[in-house]
């Protein structure tokens, strides 16, 4: 009965096995397939075929079926490049039905031709489509783009204004003069997305939009301020981030918290002043970092007197003290095991 049960199981375990690589295979190989559809140029269009898709692609759907018959029509003309293909995608893209339209951007971003671009920009400006899905395509086609996106930033819809600040970031060489002069946009969506832009550039014209904004009257763009001013400035904007720890927005210290951290150790000499800060949230924001970037674990270490200990552990609380003694005290041991 034993060894007939285990036939039974080895038999049942061949038969499994079998399926289960027949069918990854073919799941592999239909992937594959779809793959090289989708890549790889498609093969010329007969003319009978063109005129077919060309009146499907053209005809407004009334169902469900029709929408992606329609869809399918347009992708195919437009892998075939076909010349009715611009005049069906510019007509597709303000299309009622989302789906359609959604359609249009993506076959437009698998192109990536020139006049692709310059119809996607269009469609932007004229908001024919949703814009965060016209701009996802058109910010996967980068470097392609370029100074294709500069009459953006001159755009008279701030919305415009917003998307060409923020799709320049992957290109450095561009814009910088433009970048500098939308953060006094009277728009605080274009501010804070031309001061994050700037946080990737260098020099003192965005230097010194950067730390202008640190101080702006929208909670948000002295966020976006906080984190480029980290990047760009480094230990210099220490001293102007070390104030944002007390402003009345959560999300403005988390922001200059993180800046700060990432400055590391050239850190210090701004944070150490707000250890004695009137505000709490200061205090209490100074201690996190300096605890963040080891330099309280330093001091527990090699000066665990030292009054400057007692007075971040005054700023950062009883639980801070608590953590850092469980750390400090476990690399101790560590250092007499291996001493041993």
């Amino acid at each position: 009965m034993y060894w007939l049960v285990v036939r039974v199981a080895v038999v049942v375990l061949a038969l499994s096995l079998t399926a289960w690589v027949a069918l990854s295979l073919a799941i592999l190989v239909g992937r594959v397939r779809y793959d090289r559809r989708r890549e790889s140029p498609s093969r010329a269009l007969g003319e009978r075929e063109a005129r077919r898709l060309v009146r499907r692609a053209s005809r407004r759907s009334r169902t469900d079926r029709g929408a992606w018959r329609r869809i399918a029509a347009l992708r195919r003309l437009a892998r075939a490049r076909h010349p009715a293909a611009l005049r069906l995608l510019r007509a597709a893209l303000g299309d009622r039905d989302s789906r359609i339209s959604g359609a249009a951007v993506r076959a437009l971003g698998d192109l990536g031709d020139e006049w692709a671009i310059d119809l996607l920009l269009k469609a932007l400006r004229e908001e024919r489509a949703p814009r965060s899905r016209i701009a996802a395509q058109v910010e996967r086609l980068a470097p392609i783009p370029g100074a294709a996106l500069l009459p953006l930033l001159r755009d008279k819809d701030p919305v415009v204004r917003f998307w060409g600040a923020t799709l320049l970031a992957p290109y450095p060489e561009l814009g910088g003069a433009s970048l500098v002069m939308l953060t006094q946009d009277p728009d605080p969506n274009v501010r804070a997305a031309a001061v994050e832009t700037l946080g990737a550039r260098s020099g003192d014209a965005a230097a010194g939009a950067t730390l202008a904004l640190l101080h702006d009257p929208i909670w948000f763009v002295r966020v976006h301020a906080a984190r480029s001013a980290g990047r760009l400035l480094g230990a210099d904007g220490g001293p102007s981030l070390v104030r944002l720890l007390s402003d009345s927005r959560w999300w403005v210290r988390t922001a200059a918290k993180d800046a700060l951290r990432g400055i590391g150790p050239d850190s210090v000499s701004a944070l150490l002043p707000m250890l004695v800060d009137a505000d709490a949230f200061a205090r209490n924001g100074a201690a996190e970092v300096l605890q963040d970037i080891g330099f309280v674990d330093h001091l527990a270490l090699e000066r665990p007197d030292s009054p400057l200990l007692e007075r971040i552990y005054a700023a950062g609380g009883e639980r801070m003290r608590e953590a850092a003694e469980v750390r400090t005290g476990r690399r101790t041991r560590e250092r007499k095991v291996r001493a041993a």
